[in-house]
């Protein structure tokens, strides 16, 4: 079975960072926070089996971009497959207005 390379971009990686220090300090939950960022990281994992699980999304201008979704608690990943690579794009919360922020 093909396993496809995962690859983070910068707001991706920043996302996490601000996720995590969000829960942790501002709602003073660490334990929750590192259970979030380990689940996060452990389906975007899976992803590499059978990217294609999730489809891409259908918005007019993103559809060109061929991003999909995957969602994990309260918290969107949007991905790309490119070749024999998944870039994860942007992991946001679910209810900020990410059509805007893609």
């Amino acid at each position: 079975m093909k396993e496809y390379n995962i690859d983070y971009s910068k707001e991706a990686k920043e996302d996490l960072v601000e996720i995590k220090q969000y829960i942790k300090y501002n709602l003073q939950e660490p334990e929750t926070a590192e259970k979030l960022i380990t689940k996060i990281k452990n389906e975007i994992n899976n992803l590499k089996h059978n990217p294609k699980i999730y489809g891409v999304i259908d918005d007019e201008l993103i559809r060109k971009l061929e991003i999909r979704k995957l969602i994990v608690d309260n918290y969107i990943i949007f991905y790309r497959i490119k070749n024999d690579n998944i870039e994860i794009v942007r992991i946001m919360y679910g209810r900020r207005n990410w059509i805007s922020l893609l």
